[in-house]
């Protein structure tokens, strides 16, 4: 009887908690729940041309009409066919403003030119892409073993890529003030590296 009785009193005690639960839970009007998000943080770049990723070109004077005394103008050894690629995504400013971080870019020599020569680069103005695009510094800077700013005030931002997309890329050869007699005749090649950092 004893046995009886607790299993009744048992199933009184806990039938209004189930129902509740059982209201509350099929016969609500809203329900929610957390949906986590996490944006990259994204910096990545690429030279794109004509051969394809990590295209090599090749700079030589052109010789054809030269006569006799005249001076050899190394400015005509020159290319264009490269363009430079980037798509970034910035976190946001410690400050709170609602800003972005912003990211540049630095081209570099790997190793020295030989004695007398210069290469220049000059990076052309963004013609694709979205968002935050970086302004190129539009004049010719001398390459040199350590980094020269070419892009800066990147934000998040894409160029597109391939060929014709982002900031055209034009270097040309160059030969020191009163060193001609330092530039020796011979085939050499240099590495340019191009690194996105931020500011």
């Amino acid at each position: 009887m004893k046995k009886l009785i607790f299993i009744i009193s048992l199933i009184i005690f806990c039938s209004p908690v189930f129902k509740g639960y059982s209201q509350e839970s099929n016969n609500g009007k809203e329900v929610s729940h957390f949906v986590g998000i996490t944006v990259p943080d994204v910096a990545l770049i690429g030279i794109e041309g004509p051969e394809g990723n990590e295209p090599s070109i090749n700079l030589t004077p052109d010789i054809s009409g030269l006569e006799a005394g005249e001076k050899i103008d190394f400015g005509t050894a020159t290319n264009n066919s490269l363009w430079l690629n980037y798509t970034s995504l910035v976190e946001k400013q410690e400050n709170g403003n609602g800003q972005g971080k912003t990211r540049k870019i630095k081209a570099e020599l790997e190793e020295n030119l030989p004695n007398g020569m210069e290469l220049f680069l000059e990076v052309g103005p963004a013609n694709s892409g979205g968002g935050q695009t970086g302004k190129a510094k539009q004049e010719k800077i001398p390459l040199k073993k350590g980094p020269s700013i070419v892009v800066e005030n990147i934000g998040s931002c894409f160029t597109e890529n391939g060929e014709g997309k982002g900031h055209r890329l034009t270097y040309s050869l160059g030969v020191k003030e009163n060193q001609i007699d330092m530039v020796m005749a011979e085939t050499f090649s240099v590495q340019v590296l191009y690194t996105i950092t931020e500011n």
